[in-house]
């Protein structure tokens, strides 16, 4: 028997786990199945396929347990009791079974928190998507949910793609069972959490202090800087962050809104070649903050400050690869919406954020969402979780320093076949967090990039007027380079 102690990072994610505020992440794989010819996926065969890799990560058969009074960080533990019929479900759209019904259908998984007392995962096997946008009649699509405790947005979209091929192969699901060594997991008893708690706590109560002496300049600065913020939100409602306050910075519900599409990812790389040295990802920053310009301003609530983004970069390093927890940092990155779009906008996020995937960025790092954590005692940090939805959250003060989160994926640019069925491709949502409820996932597959987006619907309760101004956006870009083209082979 082995004990395995949940760390800090992902600690964090399940005590900040609240019904208004779940921190799952989704992905959602859509598949073409005329490659089958007159053949079909059955659900019974992709439930095989997931059975046949059950050993392949932890997640999928550990549970958490929590300590007596959160006096610790909690464990995993093997599920003695896992029942795969209640992970792997099967789902159809009503008829006529397009995108506004499928995009519903998304909206209400995301919103329902997981079972914390199971393996923190669902996988549901959606049928029916009859008139979908860019899928061929008798299309499916898989929608994972995954606690982020449990595992990162990049790590879960590792996990996905494992199970598929590069051909397509209609016996996948009859491959022999993958076998991975590890030794069970077994939680300390409830005596031994406490012992352990108390002598963690003490270790971290001494380390965090350390911290505080060593580094009291800078880490000064900081709270003085919250302090004077949540000052100045508790009497006149405003932030003083840098940022401007929107909407999508009040305190969360517990529903959310999902919509968005697919768009060509050869439009963006010549929309990014504009200017010497920018990526897609500086692309993808400028449409998604003139999206929210654009709807902010319909509905008379843009200010005079220029929006902030929070961007999710993945640092596991090469290497470094695990199944099981979080690798990520956050870094702020200024979307100058003051300035025109679309080439003036681009020019200026690329060059005040040059390197937004530098892992080796002293800002980065000085973001890892680890370092903040790591020596928190853990009473401290569930206090903080229980009460970051609350109107002067240090929690929520700190994320609301940007308007909007972005996420990024890079799939594989070769096709990719579940049983046979062509993956079409894919899209990451992510969990929202007060102060911050509008999160862009961006994600490239082959030629394809999907561009979606969560909120709260009590914030967004009109989504398909935000992929209106997301269209409007690319659709804007697109003239633009057409007329640049026109201007030089004239």
């Amino acid at each position: 028997m082995a004990v395995y102690q949940v760390d800090s990072e992902d600690a964090n994610f399940l005590f900040l786990e609240k019904t208004e505020s779940p921190t799952h992440i989704s992905l959602i794989y859509l598949y073409d199945q005329s490659t089958l010819g007159d053949g079909v996926v059955r659900f019974t065969q992709i439930r095989q396929h997931i059975s046949n890799r059950l050993n392949s990560a932890p997640v999928f058969r550990r549970k958490i347990r929590r300590t007596p009074g959160n006096i610790d960080y909690p464990y995993w533990e093997e599920d003695r009791k896992f029942d795969l019929d209640f992970h792997v479900r099967h789902l159809a759209l009503p008829k006529p079974g397009d995108w506004r019904q499928f995009c519903i259908l998304v909206s209400r998984l995301h919103s329902r928190p997981l079972d914390l007392s199971r393996p923190l995962w669902e996988l549901y096997v959606i049928e029916g998507l009859e008139n979908v946008e860019g899928c061929p009649p008798n299309s499916f699509a898989l929608y994972l949910k995954v606690h982020h405790g449990a595992m990162d947005e990049f790590t879960a979209q590792e996990l996905m793609q494992s199970l598929h091929l590069h051909k397509p192969d209609r016996r996948q699901h009859e491959a022999s069972q993958q076998q991975v060594s590890h030794l069970l997991a077994l939680a300390p008893s409830p005596s031994q959490m406490v012992v352990r708690g108390l002598i963690n706590n003490t270790r971290r109560s001494a380390q965090f202090a350390a911290q505080l002496i060593t580094n009291w300049g800078s880490l000064g600065k900081v709270a003085a800087g919250l302090a004077i913020r949540l000052a100045h939100r508790a009497v006149d409602g405003e932030s003083v962050s840098g940022a401007p306050t929107t909407r999508f910075a009040a305190p969360l519900s517990s529903s959310r809104v999902f919509e968005g599409g697919f768009y060509d990812l050869a439009l963006l790389e010549r929309y990014a070649a504009l200017v010497p040295g920018a990526t897609v990802s500086h692309a993808v920053l400028a449409i998604c903050g003139e999206a929210m310009r654009a709807y902010l301003q319909g509905l008379g609530e843009l200010g005079e400050l220029p929006l902030q983004a929070m961007l999710a970069v993945n640092v596991r390093n090469a290497g470094g690869h695990a199944l099981i927890g979080n690798n990520i940092a956050v870094t702020q990155i200024a979307l100058n919406t003051d300035m025109d779009f679309p080439l003036p906008r681009l020019q200026a996020i690329y060059l005040t954020q040059p390197e937004v995937h530098s892992i080796e960025s002293q800002e980065l790092t000085g973001f890892r969402l680890r370092s903040l954590y790591e020596n928190l005692p853990a009473p401290l940090m569930a206090w903080l979780g229980k009460n970051a939805n609350s109107e002067n959250s240090v929690h929520r003060e700190v994320l609301s320093a940007g308007n909007c989160g972005v996420t990024e994926m890079s799939g594989s640019k070769k096709p990719l076949y579940l049983m046979g069925a062509r993956l079409l491709g894919f899209s990451g949502i992510p969990p929202l967090y007060s102060g911050c409820g509008l999160m862009f996932s961006a994600s490239t597959y082959c030629d394809r990039i999907g561009l979606t987006f969560v909120s709260d619907r009590h914030m967004m309760p009109d989504p398909r007027v935000m992929r209106s101004c997301l269209d409007a956006a690319v659709a804007q870009v697109e003239r633009f380079l057409s007329e640049e083209r026109q201007s030089r082979s004239a």
